[in-house]
């Protein structure tokens, strides 16, 4: 138990899942990752940026014809939000024609009916009504003269009528307004057509008042002979508006409204500022990138960056963007790259992009110099540097898949599931109940480990020499402070370093790739800047390897206090003195562009001790 008590023992923590709530994190890497779902983009992509607007203020009741055109159900409910009354306090009939919209081919004019309703028999909202009343040349309204005298033919014998006044009593509306029925009929009787289809408009002189009214009507009649049918629809007593379309009108989705709300907030802290890049992006990406903003807001994600993996609905892609939180809530949103669903982010790659390389590229004899340090049990083949260094990488990325890659040229120990039982007993005291579950790195772990270690300089890399790395399904604590203790299993562990003497190890537990469909780590800069999150797992715990090296972490505090530097993520907040070295340095390694950014400082110190 004594030799326990003197191990050093670091846990990584893993992302909280979606839903939860964060701590409020300062100017950091944000390194909890929300897994964003597809099928959700896609539902909030067929929602209707309109709809929620309008019935945010409204009860609304549309025309079946509406919901059947997504074009058209938005060009309809925007005009409504633009003719809207300031009050409803009576009911309210306008005509709009909605003139030719180029989002829709062909362009047609259409009319709708809009009826405003005061709230009443307990309703919290006033009411809407969209009803569709012609498309084409008859829903473009004519104003209709006086009729002249002998052209007024009768009504036909059977007629519809729909919509007049005091309980659609067109016999009441006539004597009422009698020169309005005679005016529709004489346009009728004057038309040269044996069939209408049309929106009229009255204007009359009662008094003191001009009176418009409008009227749908639809029927046959004979040339120059009687009317043998007729519908008359009374629209209102206004003459019909047209509606200028909010520019844009189309292209708004359901987070645009979303984001409104937020920014419309009263509480300072709830309110979401600017978004800005979104333009930029791909037509696909751009509601998908709303949405994941939105999802990591109302997470409150706050001052702190997000290199997030955001699925593009209907595809297998998947954009890989940075958000970055500022100053009052206001966001930037930059597209770093794309991948494909199933396929592994930072897999190893060419030889060039080795930390040191560019350093020792010289000359050919350089170049094998660094090559043969580097990368002992490699034999380039090839008689042109092009030759040599193609068949170097084809080398790294077939071999780095197998265990004996990592002892043969870096001297760190991948043990089997047997060995690691071993050593876990006989070195740090593990008892039988913590020693279950051990198993074998998958090829693809491996290639992560590869590409955590090309990222390190020469001098780090050496430093690593001895380590032992072992695979456990699930970190198992003991939990007790007498001879019962029993053991739990800590699922909210990726990995764990374990310190005695000169002894170290590694253990890499199942959590390690929680977050893989949630963020990646990097940045924009160079060809291979982007690697999946499972590399944050083993850079974090080199990292505590690299911190043990004598006089490192004491250094590294000293810069701290000096600089008063505050923590680079929300673990390195929760414990900064075993932390923030291992959380700083996962960073230096993965996303250096964001450390010489936002800590330069930082950068700079571990650019010295890189470099030695």
């Amino acid at each position: 138990m004594a030799a326990l008590a003197a191990m050093i023992g670091t846990a990584d923590a893993i992302a909280e899942p979606a839903g939860s709530t964060n701590p409020q994190e300062h100017s950091t890497y944000q390194t909890k990752g929300i897994v964003l779902d597809a099928r959700d983009i896609a539902r909030w992509a067929s929602a209707s940026y309109w709809e929620q607007k309008v019935a945010g203020a409204f009860e609304v009741l549309v025309d079946s014809r509406i919901q059947a055109d997504p074009e058209e159900r938005d060009a309809v409910l925007a005009t409504i939000w633009r003719m809207k009354p300031d009050s409803v306090t009576a009911e309210t009939r306008i005509v709009a024609l909605i003139g030719k919209r180029p989002a829709k081919q062909p362009a047609t004019d259409i009319a709708y009916q809009i009826v405003f309703s005061p709230r009443s028999g307990g309703r919290d909202k006033d009411r809407v009504e969209a009803r569709f009343i012609a498309e084409g040349p008859g829903a473009k309204p004519v104003v209709i003269p006086s009729p002249a005298a002998g052209t007024i033919p009768r009504m036909p014998s059977t007629y519809s009528y729909l919509g007049f006044p005091q309980s659609n009593s067109i016999a009441r509306y006539s004597a009422e307004h009698p020169d309005e029925i005679k005016s529709v009929l004489g346009w009728i009787g004057t038309s040269a057509n044996p069939s209408f289809d049309q929106i009229l408009t009255v204007r009359r002189v009662e008094g003191d008042v001009v009176r418009s009214a409008s009227f749908f009507v639809t029927g046959t009649k004979v040339p120059a002979g009687p009317i043998t049918s007729l519908r008359i629809m009374f629209l209102g007593d206004r003459a019909p508006a047209t509606s200028e379309l909010p520019a844009g009108y189309n292209a708004r989705d359901v987070a645009d409204f979303r984001i409104e709300t937020l920014q419309a907030e009263t509480r300072e802290q709830d309110r979401l500022g600017a978004i800005t890049g979104i333009a930029e992006l791909p037509a696909e990406e751009q509601l998908p990138a709303k949405y994941a903003v939105l999802q990591y807001f109302d997470n409150r994600t706050r001052d702190a960056e997000i290199d997030a993996i955001v699925p593009v609905p209907n595809t297998d892609k998947r954009a890989l963007l940075t958000l970055r939180f500022g100053a009052g809530n206001n966001v930037t949103v930059q597209r770093i790259g794309e991948d494909r669903k199933g396929l592994t982010l930072g897999k190893p790659g060419d030889v060039r992009e080795v930390n040191g390389f560019p350093a020792n590229s010289a000359d050919i004899p350089a170049m094998m110099a660094w090559l043969k340090k580097r990368y002992p049990a490699i034999t380039p083949r090839g008689a042109t540097p092009a030759e040599l260094l193609n068949s170097v990488t084809a080398e790294i990325q077939t071999r780095s898949a197998t265990s004996a890659w990592f002892k043969e040229n870096y001297g760190i120990d991948i043990l089997t599931p047997s060995a690691a039982q071993g050593q876990l007993g006989r070195l740090f005291q593990y008892s039988a109940q913590q020693l279950e579950n051990l198993k074998d790195f998958a090829p693809s772990e491996l290639q992560m480990l590869e590409v955590t270690l090309e990222k390190m300089s020469d001098r780090l890399v050496a430093k690593l020499k001895g380590v032992q790395m072992a695979r456990q399904k699930i970190a198992v604590e003991l939990i007790g402070v007498t001879s019962t203790k029993f053991a739990i299993n800590n699922r909210g562990e990726a990995g764990l370093a374990l310190l005695h003497g000169n002894d170290r190890m590694i253990l890499i537990f199942d959590s390690l790739s929680l977050n893989s469909e949630a963020f990646f780590v990097g940045g924009a800069e160079g060809q291979r800047a982007v690697v999946a999150d499972t590399f944050w797992v083993f850079a974090h715990e080199f990292g505590h390897m690299i911190a043990a090296m004598p006089g490192t972490k004491e250094a590294f505090a000293s810069l701290v206090r000096t600089k008063a530097s505050q923590p680079v993520t929300w673990y390195a907040a929760s414990n900064p003195k075993d932390e923030f070295f291992p959380e700083a340095f996962a960073l230096y390694l993965g996303d250096p562009e964001w450390l010489r950014n936002s800590r330069p400082d930082l950068f700079r110190w571990f650019e010295t001790l890189s470099k030695g």
